[in-house]
């Protein structure tokens, strides 16, 4: 592994967050509000650490190795956490432990915020920017790191190799930037749905960058204030959009063909479910009298795309719906949207492919002599992939349980802690407010430094990290 490429890049990440911060810096020099010394610090230490780093790493091999690959996935998440908490806690909004786990929070997309109701704008503005840049760091991975990374793990469906990764740095800095103008061009569609639903500006480029980067919960008050029909059409674009693959995009924008989006399998397949259990969800609501007909329906169809593209935007007071509305969006966290895309969650294609496992097996055992192959949508699924997403959802789900069981010491009930572990997992914040815990002010820092944990195991999947340590364990028995 190279220690100058890993620093080089992590210097990049820092000059970009520095560039990121001057925008809440000029609104509050435009405003004259006391958040100025605390972002010019900000611009300051930031700036200089990742110009002192681009120095170190300067010399850094122009060739990224397995290692190095998944070292950058596992220390760039913490690294741009600590860099975007620097102002919230400059600033005296927070506490140095509040302040890391508003960062991770917004970074990682979990959408969870620990600032008072009524705060400055330009920490909002900055918030909604780390949020973005989080989502963006995740498709810029997408297309340079995660590739021989989760690959290496059959993780990676194949049609996302038709992104042509390169290890060599160059051209991974080409594809990087032009994964980063589509994903601008998205946010700024996504802005003028806002902007056209009657938000200001601000208002409506903030909400896109939540939006698209499904880290809701923090945008919660809003859509309850307003009860806009228009708006909330606004808000399930924009979440929809977020959770369709970015390769579909890179393909649309490459062979300037849109229909190939929708011939894809798993999105039909993620369209087909959000149809299916808004309809189950509506029809409960209304059957249960909760609602009438047509409010049971609308609230239904936006918490289902809310919760399965892991934002957790909440329109209704969703704690106060029935068990088996609040267990079936419960699930719809844990399954997500889809592979490739900006949500969390297990992703759609995996359960699809374990699936037809599971219909294969029961198939081979009646008759032992067939051969049967996986497949999806005309795409062949090797056994070697299906063995790793197995392994996979074990991890996963081992994971799920080891923190709830750690949630459960704290001061939280039972379900509060299984939803709560849910949506650090999949990065849905909001996951625990369907039963009720819908502030974390008052819980101990333990407790915080805990779940920031888990936010950024669950944004960086767990195998980036067992490969990153496996690969330093075999290091250390070769030194030996």
């Amino acid at each position: 592994m190279s220690f100058r490429l890993l620093v080089y890049l992590l210097g990049q990440t820092a000059i970009l967050t520095g560039v990121a911060a001057l925008f809440p810096l000029f609104y509050a020099l435009w405003h004259g509000s006391a958040e100025v010394p605390a972002f010019v610090a900000e611009v300051l230490l930031v700036m200089t650490l990742g110009e002192v780093m681009l120095r170190v790493g300067r010399e850094h091999p122009q060739k990224m190795e397995l290692l190095d690959a998944a070292a950058v996935l596992v220390f760039l998440w913490p690294f741009e956490s600590l860099l975007g908490a620097l102002p919230f806690w400059f600033s005296g909004a927070l506490n140095p432990v509040d302040a890391m786990f508003e960062s991770v929070s917004s970074i990682t997309s979990t959408g969870i915020s620990l600032l008072p109701e009524v705060h400055p704008f330009a920490l909002e503005m900055w918030r909604s920017l780390i949020a973005w840049g989080g989502s963006l760091c995740f498709i810029v991975l997408l297309v340079t790191v995660r590739p021989p990374v989760f690959g290496s793990c059959g993780l990676v469906p194949t049609y996302e190799k038709s992104l042509a990764f390169s290890p060599l740095v160059p051209r991974m800095t080409r594809a990087a930037i032009r994964a980063s103008r589509i994903y601008a061009a998205l946010t700024l569609f996504s802005a003028l749905l806002f902007f056209l639903a009657g938000l200001g500006p601000l208002d409506s480029l903030a909400m896109a960058m939540m939006s698209l980067s499904t880290g809701g919960g923090a945008g919660n008050p809003l859509y309850l204030s307003k009860q806009d029909p228009w708006l909330e059409v606004a808000a399930m674009i924009s979440m929809l959009l977020a959770s369709t693959s970015f390769v579909l995009y890179w393909q649309a924008v490459r062979r300037r063909a849109l229909r190939h989006i929708l011939q894809d399998y798993e999105l039909r397949a993620f369209f087909v479910m959000i149809a299916f259990v808004s309809l189950l969800v509506g029809g409960h609501l209304w059957y249960s009298g909760v609602y009438d007909f047509a409010d049971s329906m609308r609230y239904a169809v936006f918490e289902v795309i809310s919760f399965s593209s892991t934002s957790g935007f909440m329109v209704a007071h969703v704690a106060d719906w029935p068990d088996f509305d609040r267990f079936v969006l419960l699930l719809l966290v844990f399954i997500g949207g889809c592979i490739g895309s900006m949500t969390g969650g297990m992703k759609i294609k995996r359960f699809l492919i374990l699936f037809k496992m599971a219909f294969s097996e029961m198939k081979r055992t009646l008759h032992p002599h067939m051969v049967m192959d996986i497949r999806l949508g005309g795409e062949m699924i090797s056994m070697r992939s299906v063995t790793h997403i197995l392994c996979f959802f074990f991890v996963h789900l081992t994971l799920f349980y080891i923190f709830a069981v750690l949630l459960t010491l704290s001061d939280i009930s039972l379900p509060e802690a299984v939803g709560l572990s849910v949506g650090m997992m999949s990065s849905v914040g909001t996951a625990s407010g369907l039963y009720g815990l819908e502030t974390f002010n008052g819980l101990s820092a333990g407790f915080k430094v805990t779940c920031c944990l888990f936010m950024l195991i669950g944004r960086m999947e767990i195998f980036a990290l067992l490969l990153w340590l496996s690969g330093r364990l075999d290091r250390a028995e070769r030194r030996w």
